[in-house]
C-alpha cells in the first residue's frame, strides 16, 4: 500500500470547497427548514448539483495528482471536503440543542467519498489523454 500524498489530497479538497461553499451559502439563504415538503425553493436542486460537482472535481484533481493510487486519493479528498462543513454543522447543532443524525452523517460521508472515486476515475482518464499529443496512453 502506498502512502497518501497529502498535497494531492489538499489540492482536491481546496477544489471541492470552491464548489461546495457557495452551495452551502445558497442553501442557508434560500433553504427553508420549515418547508421541506413541496413548497421549498427550486434553488435547492442547483445547490445539490454544485455540491456533487464539487466532489467530482475534487476527486478528479486528487486522482490526477496521485496516479499511483488515484481512487483512494479521490475518496479522501471528497470525504475531507465533506467533513469540514459537516463538522461545523454538527458543532452548531449541538450548541443549539438540535439533534444530530449519526446514520445520516455516515451515509452522506460515504456518498461523498463514492462521488470522489467517480471524480478520480475522470481524473485518471483525463490523465491518460493528456500526454502531449492528444492520443490516449492507455
Amino acid at each position: 500500500m502506498t502512502a497518501l500524498d497529502s498535497s494531492a489530497i489538499l489540492r482536491g479538497v481546496s477544489r471541492s470547497l470552491i464548489g461546495i461553499v457557495p452551495a452551502i451559502v445558497m442553501l442557508m439563504v434560500l433553504g427553508d427548514e420549515d418547508n421541506y415538503g413541496t413548497e421549498q425553493s427550486n434553488w435547492v436542486y442547483l445547490a445539490l448539483v454544485l455540491i456533487v460537482l464539487g466532489f467530482i472535481i475534487g476527486g478528479a484533481v486528487a486522482g490526477h495528482s496521485a496516479p499511483d493510487s488515484p481512487f483512494i486519493h479521490g475518496a479522501a479528498a471528497a470525504f475531507i471536503a465533506w467533513g469540514i462543513p459537516q463538522t461545523i454543522s454538527v458543532i452548531v447543532n449541538v450548541t443549539q440543542d438540535d439533534g444530530v443524525n449519526v446514520v445520516g452523517l455516515l451515509f452522506n460521508g460515504l456518498l461523498a467519498a463514492s462521488i470522489g472515486v467517480v471524480g478520480a476515475g475522470i481524473g485518471i482518464r483525463r490523465g491518460t489523454l493528456d500526454n502531449g499529443d492528444g492520443e490516449s496512453t492507455g
